[in-house]
């Protein structure tokens, strides 16, 4: 049997440009110390301080971007000969190839049709157990980054750019909505020329790097927030080649809602670089909380 995989691509509804006017970075050994400048949807002008700590920014930077199938499929097939090498009557071979991980059963007819299933079944819960550990999820057929996990992550690590964002607002609203303008405006991160997506960056390296797309975005946004607002309730909302949020805060006239789990949330817009307030998405986004997949941020 031969187990296939394929990994969510995450695009952007927006057209090129951006609202940042001004990004400095300098690189010490210590911190590396930044500097942006934007305009928010208003278009009232905006800037922030902050210094993070170089060795994760650095660490974050190695990360790979993608799903390292070969690794995945490496693990998964060791585990599923550590099992076979504990049935009688049969011969269970395993080879990792073409991307998936082929089993193959010889001896008594029945014992091998037996053992062909259970090894399915071994090979799924070792597939889920690698994804769970490494931060990956299944999302419909395809596997993706476990992104609302990833923004509950990432929040400590985050906390330096909610304090500078959070300076000057006057309410939670108001620290929302100056941290979603801020991640508008880091520049978006198109396919590259022959077609290829970039994949997903996490947090440090985004920031570092000045540049991400919707899903590595979105779990900025997040993460920021969850840093400032740890008991507010977050989402991850995913539609076909898109991913906004969703944050639970009391509405306001004409802003646009969904619900999940119960919980009422206010549409989030993190990708940019169209400038959507908090309540306000992009109108092909406008039913994406009932029509797309929502996956709230862990607590």
């Amino acid at each position: 049997m031969v187990w296939m995989m394929t990994l969510m691509v995450g695009a952007a509804l927006a057209a090129p440009g951006s609202s940042q006017k001004a990004f400095d970075v300098e690189k010490g050994e210590q911190t590396w110390d930044f500097s942006y400048k934007w305009r928010d949807a208003g278009g009232n002008k905006q800037d922030v301080d902050f210094s993070l700590p170089a060795a994760p920014i650095l660490a974050d930077r190695e990360e790979i971007t993608w799903l390292p199938r070969k690794v995945m499929n490496t693990e998964v097939a060791k585990a599923v000969r550590t099992w076979g090498k504990k049935q009688k009557g049969v011969k269970i071979k395993v080879k990792v190839e073409n991307g998936g991980v082929r089993t193959m059963v010889s001896g008594d007819r029945s014992k091998a049709k037996a053992a062909i299933k259970e090894s399915e079944i071994v090979r799924d819960a070792a597939v889920d157990s690698w994804l769970s550990n490494n931060g990956f999820m299944w999302l419909g057929k395809n596997i993706s980054y476990d992104h609302a996990g990833l923004a509950a992550e990432y929040a400590d690590d985050l906390a330096p750019v909610a304090k500078a964002l959070r300076d000057g607002t006057s309410s939670d609203r108001e620290f929302v909505n100056r941290a979603l303008s801020f991640v508008q405006s880091i520049p978006y991160e198109a396919r590259k020329r022959k077609g290829g997506d970039p994949g997903y960056r996490r947090p440090l390296a985004l920031i570092s790097r000045n540049r991400g797309d919707c899903d590595s975005k979105s779990v900025l946004f997040l993460a920021v927030v969850r840093a400032e607002l740890s008991e507010v309730p977050l989402a991850v909302v995913y539609v076909p080649e898109h991913a906004l949020t969703g944050v639970s805060m009391a509405a306001e006239s004409g802003d646009k809602t969904f619900k999940a789990e119960g919980v009422e949330f206010l549409y989030a817009e993190p990708v940019g670089p169209a400038l959507h307030v908090l309540g306000e998405p992009a109108d092909a986004n406008k039913k994406a909380g009932k029509k797309g997949d929502v996956r709230i941020v862990p607590r």
